[in-house]
């Protein structure tokens, strides 16, 4: 993981000063990126030696030297270590300081997003709409660790009006310490699920940690929760700054009624405080795609952003990575949503399946795989999800993985063996896709799902070469 400093090139010293550190040596040099893999260390740069479960970065200081490394921040002092080096207590928390002091005085309006499930999705609808009314900045790809963030911090240009944040979170805390570090104006929570209950055990546990949001979030500032998730039920009574967004309660401050579908995407009516905005389109297909664009609706309204430059944001949205991506070959639909994967995501996998399936002639198929971090309740949430898919009418269902297996008995004893492939060894992605070619017949939607350490999108290339 690298960056580069967005704006002031600091010197080392300047660096030891914003991340709390004693400097050892020279601090005159000026240093122009920060990385925490020594493999993509250049001349110049400032190596974060993180302490990992398995590896330790300040073993790998003769390396970081000999490929022109100009300074190391660092818990210890390494042998041989032979340039300018600041030294803490801890690097990540260091790391955090230097993200948040690098940062601070950047004029743009912060939001940061986490929840459950739909945290990359909301915040891409989020910036969509704030890209109408100004210069956006947005964290990418997997930088919305205690890492990760941070160090995204770094590339914040000074000219940026709108600042969106995702915060993802292994365990308790860390939100706490990602919402210190970033300082939002406005705070979303997309959903309290089940993903992490390994961890954290309970849904209600999964909403504490989540709703550490708060601990930073400036005092005039926002808090959008998900109207429909009754753990969250009682923020808004003990803090004035809550609103609700919702597809579902009524009641919510954000509520999106109305809502149609075709085989490009979604319609929708947006109540907002009171204020309707009609027609809303999305090109995205999926009740929970509409929520996701919902929080876009509310975050834009509550920055004082017109209705008909929501509705330009909106239609602008474009999905990112592995999410929701559809081909057509030979007429047969292929949907590939294979970034990760929870038990509330799969039920909204069916949901998709189904919508499009809809608007076609054919069957309606699902290779699902496995989903991790559940604990002790994996078998049984696994079960369950083959029972949606049943319920949803799916005609095939192909397993992928060992606990994808209980995914497949839920839906056989349902719709029965027949209608099941099973295939446990995930590294060949060969075999699922020839079995495929065998089902599979024009006019039919396909649909691949599972969590992103399964790689489901291998079993999607090695398909379109075949059909």
């Amino acid at each position: 993981m690298k960056v580069r400093f967005a704006n002031n090139i600091p010197t080392i010293a300047e660096l030891a000063s914003l991340c709390g550190g004693k400097l050892i040596g020279d601090g005159s040099a000026k240093i122009g990126s920060v990385c925490t893999d020594s493999r993509e260390v250049e001349e110049g740069t400032l190596f974060i030696a993180i302490v990992g479960e398995r590896v330790d970065g300040h073993n790998f200081l003769p390396s970081v030297v000999a490929a022109g490394a100009g300074c190391a921040l660092c818990s210890r002092i390494p042998e041989g270590a032979d340039i300018p080096i600041i030294l803490v207590e801890d690097t990540v928390k260091a790391l955090g300081r230097l993200g948040y002091e690098y940062s601070k005085n950047c004029k743009a309006r912060r939001v940061g997003v986490t929840g459950s499930v739909g945290k990359t999705t909301t915040k891409e609808f989020i910036a969509s709409v704030l890209a109408t009314a100004g210069k956006v900045w947005k964290t990418e790809g997997n930088f919305n660790s205690v890492i990760g963030l941070p160090m995204s911090l770094l590339t914040l240009p000074e000219d940026a009006d709108y600042a969106v944040l995702e915060m993802g979170m292994t365990g308790p805390g860390e939100i706490k310490l990602l919402s210190d570090i970033a300082c939002p104006e406005i705070g979303v929570i997309t959903t309290i699920g089940t993903a992490h209950m390994e961890l954290l055990g309970s849904r209600e546990n999964i909403a504490a940690a989540k709703l550490e949001i708060k601990s930073s979030l400036a005092e005039n500032g926002h808090l959008l929760l998900c109207g429909n998730e009754p753990l969250l039920a009682d923020e808004g009574k003990k803090d004035s700054r809550v609103s609700y967004f919702s597809t579902d309660d009524e009641k919510s401050d954000y509520f999106a009624s109305k809502i149609t579908s075709d085989e490009a995407g979604m319609t929708f009516d947006a109540s907002c405080e009171g204020e309707m905005i009609y027609d809303l389109e999305i090109p995205a297909i999926g009740k929970h795609n509409v929520a996701a664009a919902l929080a876009g609706v509310a975050v834009g309204r509550m920055v004082g952003i017109d209705p008909e430059r929501i509705r330009r944001g909106l239609a602008a949205y474009r999905p990112v990575g592995l999410r929701q991506q559809m081909t057509d070959i030979g007429g047969i639909k292929i949907i590939s949503d294979c970034y990760n994967a929870s038990p509330e995501s799969m039920r909204a996998a069916a949901a998709v399946l189904s919508t499009v399936a809809s608007h076609r002639s054919g069957k309606k198929v699902a290779l699902l795989g496995d989903m991790l971090e559940l604990g002790k309740n994996s078998p049984a949430l696994h079960y369950a999800v083959g029972e949606c898919f049943a319920d949803a009418g799916v005609d095939f269902l192909v397993s992928f993985g060992e606990r994808a297996e209980m995914i497949a008995n839920g839906f056989a004893d349902k719709r029965g063996e027949d209608n099941v492939l099973r295939f446990i060894d995930r590294s060949d992605a060969v075999a699922p896709a020839k079995a495929l070619v065998q089902i599979l017949s024009e006019g039919d939607v396909l649909i691949l799902k599972a969590s992103r350490m399964i790689a489901a999108e291998r079993v999607a290339d090695e398909l379109k070469k075949l059909l």
